[in-house]
């Protein structure tokens, strides 16, 4: 078992490597907590993993300077692998939201979170998943941005927000997250969603004026039209 979580992890090595530093010992000690502690957090992992320390551990997860978009793409590609190819394969998109204390984490405002089922003060990301019959694996996500975020230049900058992140639905993000997985590659049939995305008539339209088949849960006082209703303004 320890033998191929190495090989496992060795797949990822390269992605930990900048022009200055390394982390993959870092890395792999991360990982480790991760498949062994019950509470994901650092303080238990470092109970569990020999040789490590919070300091390096904290470092690793919050300022350290590899990119998560090649390790999170080639966690996707892994999983198309395994998943990938049949009629079966979908690509799951929905929300959750993290609850929040405070107001300097990125993106965190008073907003609906679905994990406590009301608005609160809380983070939320689009997440997308790709799954076959039982199976599922996390294969992407973004971070959505309220407007008093990014209308806010200098709040975006003192939490690390780039320069040139502008202000995005929850729908425009999800989109971004298909376009994406389609220039990997990704072998998926169909796309699913849920009623808050089902109810926005411009993302179904471009899902399907781009070819992609789609099933999505619409509110049960949505109205659709099986036939053009054209409609026009009146006259006076």
């Amino acid at each position: 078992m320890a033998d191929t979580f190495c090989v496992f992890h060795q797949r990822y090595q390269r992605l930990f490597v900048t022009k200055t530093r390394s982390v993959i010992e870092q890395s792999l000690h991360y990982l480790s907590g991760l498949m062994q502690a019950v509470c994901k957090n650092i303080e238990r992992m470092i109970e569990v993993v020999p040789e490590t320390e919070y300091q390096a551990l904290h470092h690793f997860a919050s300022i350290s300077p590899w990119d998560h978009r090649p390790v999170m793409d080639q966690v996707a590609l892994d999983s198309d692998r395994h998943l990938g190819g049949t009629l079966a394969t979908g690509l799951i998109l929905d929300e959750t939201g993290i609850p929040k204390k405070g107001k300097k984490s990125v993106g965190v405002a008073r907003q609906w979170c679905g994990r406590l089922g009301k608005v609160d003060n809380c983070q939320v990301g689009v997440f997308a998943s790709l799954v076959n019959g039982p199976s599922a694996s996390l294969i992407d996500a973004r971070l959505y941005l309220p407007e008093e975020w990014t209308n806010d230049r200098k709040r975006c900058e003192r939490a690390g927000v780039p320069a040139d992140v502008v202000f995005k639905t929850k729908s425009q993000l999800a989109l971004d997250i298909v376009h994406h997985a389609r220039s990997l590659g990704l072998r998926f049939s169909w796309v699913g969603v849920d009623g808050g995305y089902g109810k926005d008539p411009l993302f179904l339209k471009t899902l399907d004026d781009e070819g992609e088949q789609f099933v999505a849960d619409v509110h049960k006082d949505q109205i659709i039209y099986l036939e053009d209703p054209e409609p026009i303004i009146p006259q006076r």
